[in-house]
């Protein structure tokens, strides 16, 4: 019986049965896609990390050192288990040639630099996930440039340093645990022992990475403050192997977050789908019902007889969402397979998977018998008697369309927005979908143009600003840094070019938690933070020497907040700072500070300023690195995109998809929704037509209810993108907590609710071709 039931039922309404098991399988498909991307995410994480032999501790360091003293340190502290010191031999833009059109990376943010292989840990891997190997000649080329700029095995290299001209012939793209990320600046070439001896008489700017490898990596903060105790070089940006992963899993973890919110949000449509159909199920079969019931046939089995429909295309749906996502799963984990390789799978890389799917299905099952309850509030003779009166009688009475002059001259526009108003709660299911299906577009594109923006280099822990200048190695360039900043601000050389200078040099300082431990904190310090304001999510900028401003994530760990007081180490004193504000950075792991304190020991060096005509920019730039040798001049625009390419390449491709599906959405749940308003009002609408209205304006009646439906759905959904967007962006992204969406207009505001209008019109006017058919014989039926 109920197998008959079910043939019969899945015939006469095919549309409502497709429409709920595609959002089923969808909600699945991407729920078990997400789960394989974190199993692959976390699995590939650890092979690369278990191949490479991350190191568990590395400070970065330019200047003269001691290696004996290191030694003595290493062999002397229990924690550690092996200690390298790399060199890396850093050469200007100007004088490396990667691209096939012959152009230096002279304009490129990366700072690139020269390696030998590693001998006890910290191994660059080739895309086999082995230990890289060149020869004389030849060259490891990190991914990120191959990715940037298409290259291929057997292209060459040049690089030109005065009359010095040498070719190499890339035999390897290089996996670096370290420094993978396009977060990260830095990339290292892998050379042979001889080309690197050659090229280190050849480039004078070197850099050390002072490298750890401990027994055991729970040990890593108990390590940290003993290499900070020490008087071992301090002076550069100390990094743990838990930064590596954190740096590492951003980009698919941001793919991960939006593909888990958008398969939630598909769940939610596909409840509210369900909770209709059911409940139009129930009242199309009310009748058959209070009979079964008078029949002496219980709630429970009732319930199972409709049930049963529900967990069939449930079941067949997750199934095949799950099977989906193995291949889905593929496109979105590309960019991982290329710059982590892809680890072995295990039993738990489907187990999860299958998991996610099992989950869809036990939410539509439990949602299921809870709609069902309705049954129990079911009497046989209420049921018998099916004097149902539907819609709001209060606005129907004052919305009739005689003897009366209404608001709206329209009256097919008067009839459509009525019946909506008079069935408001049917027509809410839609309303909502709407809704959604604007938040699912909005986000993602809202949440892209942010960080496409100049303006997010806020984010980044600095004021907006045209163009940006670095100068590292502070105790060789010293004098060039004091020189380019005269240059900046002298006024009978630039007055009609150069405009709003301001200078930040960042030092290390040692610092109090609130367990009164020592660790070491960078500070940016500047004489006016006025200039480039930076955005604070709470207070302001220090305005003098007693005030400091902290990053959100550096105010968290802390455990301080405005008003509160920090003691830092100022020349073997200690010294209490109010911290003024508190601002958000993704830059640095998210933990920075600003400051106006004054110090011999600069790591570093930035000046930030505005050119008064834009389209000089280029030439002032231009002008500048030819003029002093050792500077890095970067314009925010390329900074950003260089900086999160590979997030924006990501989230530019979910947002693409996001769009394409909600248009896909709103196809399928407005076919829906009026094929199911369509055979409820079959009656009426052989009546209307049998007194003279035609088909066109019965179809139109359709159409306004739609787009009515439509516009208070799309405000909905601008409110809800307004209030909660915002909130998802901030969790997308480690070290902000309060982001701040920079919209297009022409994309929120036109392009989306034009797509909207135009699919849902579309839908409807297919549907309501069936509208022909009807006669008035129905009503004999």
């Amino acid at each position: 019986m109920v197998q008959r039931l079910m043939k019969k039922d899945f015939k006469k309404n095919k549309v409502i049965v497709f429409t709920l098991f595609t959002f089923i399988l969808l909600s699945a498909m991407l729920l078990s896609s997400a789960l394989t991307i974190a199993t692959e995410l976390t699995g590939s994480l650890d092979h690369l990390f278990e191949k490479a032999k991350v190191p568990s501790y590395v400070q970065m360091y330019a200047g003269d050192f001691s290696q004996d003293e290191i030694n003595t340190f290493s062999e002397n502290n229990e924690l550690v288990k092996n200690q390298q010191t790399v060199t890396m031999l850093n050469i200007d833009g100007e004088s490396l040639f990667l691209q096939v059109n012959g152009d230096s990376e002279v304009n490129s943010i990366i700072e690139n630099s020269f390696v030998k292989q590693n001998e006890a840990f910290d191994f660059l891997l080739d895309s086999r996930d082995e230990i890289a190997g060149v020869h004389d000649g030849e060259i490891g080329i990190p991914v990120y440039h191959q990715q940037l700029y298409n290259l291929e095995l057997g292209s060459k290299v040049q690089v030109q340093i005065g009359d010095f001209k040498k070719t190499y012939t890339i035999t390897s793209f290089i996996r670096d645990a370290q420094m993978n990320p396009s977060l990260v600046t830095s990339k290292r070439f892998l050379v042979s022992d001889n080309d690197w001896n050659e090229l280190e008489t050849k480039l004078s700017n070197q850099e050390h990475l002072i490298e750890f490898e401990l027994n055991d990596d729970s040990s890593i903060s108990e390590f940290e403050k003993q290499y900070e105790a020490s008087n071992l070089p301090q002076s550069g940006t100390a990094l743990t192997k838990s930064l590596y992963q954190v740096l590492n899993a951003l980009t698919d973890g941001i793919v991960i977050a939006i593909i888990i919110l958008i398969s939630l949000l598909l769940l939610l449509i596909a409840s509210l789908c369900l909770r209709f159909t059911i409940l139009t199920a129930i009242e199309e079969d009310y009748r058959e019902i209070g009979i079964m019931k008078a029949t002496g046939i219980s709630n429970k089995n009732i319930r199972k007889l409709y049930l049963t429909k529900y967990i069939v295309i449930a079941s067949i749906a997750c199934l095949g969402g799950y099977l989906a996502s193995l291949a889905v799963t593929n496109v979105f984990t590309k960019s991982m397979s290329v710059y982590m390789g892809l680890a072995p799978k295990t039993m738990i890389s489907y187990f999860l998977p299958l998991l996610g799917s099992l989950l869809v299905f036990l939410f539509v099952y439990l949602f299921c018998r809870l709609v069902f309850r309705r049954f129990k509030k079911i009497s046989a003779y209420q049921a018998l008697q099916a004097g149902e009166i539907s819609g709001n009688r209060k606005i129907a009475h004052r919305m009739q369309l005689s003897g009366k002059k209404h608001w709206i001259g329209n009256h097919t526009i008067f009839i459509g927005i009525r019946e909506v108003l008079t069935q408001i709660k049917t027509y809410i299911l839609l309303m909502l979908v709407f809704a959604i299906s604007l938040f699912m577009m909005s986000v993602p594109f809202n949440f892209l143009q942010t960080i496409q923006d100049s303006s997010f280099i806020s984010y980044m822990g600095a004021g907006e600003s045209d163009l940006r200048i670095d100068i590292h190695q502070m105790d060789k360039y010293k004098e060039e840094s004091k020189d380019v900043f005269r240059y900046l601000t002298n006024e009978s050389l630039n007055k009609d070019v150069i405009e709003k200078v301001a200078s930040f040099e960042t030092s290390a300082y040692q610092m109090k938690n609130a367990d009164h431990e020592i660790s070491t904190i960078k500070i940016e310090s500047s004489k006016d933070y006025d200039v480039f304001p930076l955005h604070y999510t709470d207070g302001r900028a220090p305005q003098n020497d007693k005030e400091i401003a902290l990053s959100s994530m550096n105010a968290d760990e802390f455990e301080v907040s405005v008003g509160d007081t920090v003691t830092i180490i100022l020349e073997g004193k200690e010294e209490k700072l109010t911290v003024s504000g508190i601002y958000q950075d993704v830059t640095n792991g998210g933990k920075t500070a600003k400051g106006m304190l004054e110090s011999d020991d600069v790591l570093w060096t930035t000046y930030n300023f505005n050119v008064k005509d834009a389209s000089k920019i280029n030439e002032v730039k231009t002008k500048l690195e030819q003029t002093f040798t050792h500077i890095k001049v970067t314009d925010m625009d390329n900074y950003i995109k260089q900086t999160l390419g590979g997030i924006i390449e990501q989230v530019t491709s979910l947002s693409v998809v996001s769009f394409a599906l909600s248009l896909f959405i709103s196809i399928l749940i407005t076919s829906m929704f009026f094929k199911m308003i369509l055979a409820k009002e079959a009656k009426n609408i052989a009546i209307m037509k049998s007194i003279g209205i035609s088909t066109k304006t019965l179809q139109r009646q359709y159409i306004v209810r739609a787009l009515f439906t439509l516009l208070i759905g799309l405000i909905v959904g601008v409110v809800l993108t307004n209030v909660l967007g915002t909130q998802v962006g901030s969790l997308l992204l480690s070290g902000v907590s309060k982001l701040t969406f920079v919209t297009n207009p022409l994309i929120n505001y036109l392009i989306i609710p034009f797509s909207l209008v135009l699919v849902v019109s579309l839908s409807v006017y297919i549907v309501s071709v069936s509208i022909k058919k009807m006669n008035i014989m129905l009503i004999a039926e």
